[in-house]
């Protein structure tokens, strides 16, 4: 069973390398419009973030902002740092969270319970990438990137509260009094460079790659953003009302779960159990946007971008899209299980 599926994964890439020379005049097209996204938007908002919130965790600063969420850390059921940890990771975006969460497991300052506990709820687009480039570039409305940042953020903490309460009742003294490790300001920045210049890479490298393959392919709009959560929200043929688009910045996609998939392995979680989470996370922001609607009955102008058509199943071919969808699931789920180390 294990030699057949190699060969068939043999087999497809072997497939995908013939479709990128046959039409590689349409991959090429698309690949460019990925790399322009990721030097307009991916870059120039995320990278920054990145590096700071990295450099906080590393350094001495971090022993404010421990004592500033003190409080936070004990309504949460969550060692000092790791609730640190959790809050940069909602500031900074997708993969801070991950980078952060790894790196407090690997200093041994977080067991492993916490670690997946983190990886279960410290995901989410972060202020540059909802506010600045989902809300005020592609939007055009700052205010509404700052409504689903905060839906984004609610979700991520009803979910670690919730975890916290039902699955661990109590947490681990010895883990919760242990203090991170710090860094000079110097090295801890020049390392953060490093760290996240290379985490950003995998991103882009990640949003050139799909979107090449939409070249070949022609994935369904509602299909997209469960895909590749970048090119789904800026190049969809239409709008996404709000609720949908909650939905869609928390679960982040399968691209964003591809490039933390060694941190998913190292701190133990399974795939599944941090899958089953990111949908959770999607219902719950996507219930508080309903909810947001029903209660405040926003100007139509603030939403005027985003109001106008609701994805729909109807409008492409279902099956497909659920074929390309368990596709994609199958070789996260495969790669996790290999024991060798993604590149």
């Amino acid at each position: 069973m294990k030699k057949a599926l190699e060969a068939a994964q043999s087999a497809g890439i072997f497939a995908l390398i013939i479709c990128f020379i046959v039409f590689s005049v349409k991959a090429k097209a698309q690949a460019l419009e990925g790399m322009r996204l990721c030097l307009n938007v991916i870059v120039p908002t995320l990278l920054p973030i990145l590096i700071l919130t990295n450099t906080i965790i590393k350094s001495n600063s971090r022993a404010f902002l421990e004592t500033v969420f003190s409080p936070l850390a004990k309504l949460l059921r969550l060692p000092k740092c790791a609730c640190c940890a959790l809050i940069l990771g909602l500031i900074g975006g997708y993969p801070t969270g991950a980078i952060l969460t790894n790196e407090l497991f690997n200093l041994h300052l977080i067991d492993s319970a916490t670690a997946k506990r983190l990886m279960r709820c410290s995901f989410c687009g972060g202020v540059a990438f909802i506010i600045t480039a989902v809300g005020t570039i592609h939007l055009g409305s700052t205010k509404t990137g700052v409504i689903l940042y905060t839906i984004n953020t609610l979700s991520s903490i009803i979910i670690c509260a919730i975890d916290g309460i039902i699955i661990h009742p109590s947490t681990d003294k010895s883990t919760q009094e242990r203090s991170i490790g710090s860094q000079g300001f110097c090295d801890a920045l020049i390392n953060s460079i490093e760290c996240s210049t290379k985490s950003v890479a995998v991103m882009c490298g990640c949003i050139v790659f799909f979107s090449a393959i939409c070249g070949l392919v022609s994935i369904p709009p509602f299909a997209m953003p469960l895909i590749e959560i970048t090119n789904g929200i800026f190049k969809f043929n239409g709008s996404i009302s709000l609720p949908y688009l909650c939905f869609f910045l928390s679960f982040g996609g399968l691209c964003i779960h591809l490039q933390i998939l060694n941190v998913i392995k190292n701190t133990g979680i399974g795939y599944m159990d941090f899958f089953v989470h990111r949908v959770a996370g999607g219902l719950i922001s996507y219930f508080l946007g309903k909810g947001y609607i029903f209660l405040f009955n926003p100007d139509t102008e603030v939403f005027s971008n985003i109001s106008q058509i609701t994805p729909r199943l109807n409008q492409i071919n279902g099956s497909l899209s659920i074929i390309l969808l368990a596709s994609c699931i199958v070789i996260v789920v495969d790669l996790y299980n290999k024991k060798s180390k993604l590149i």
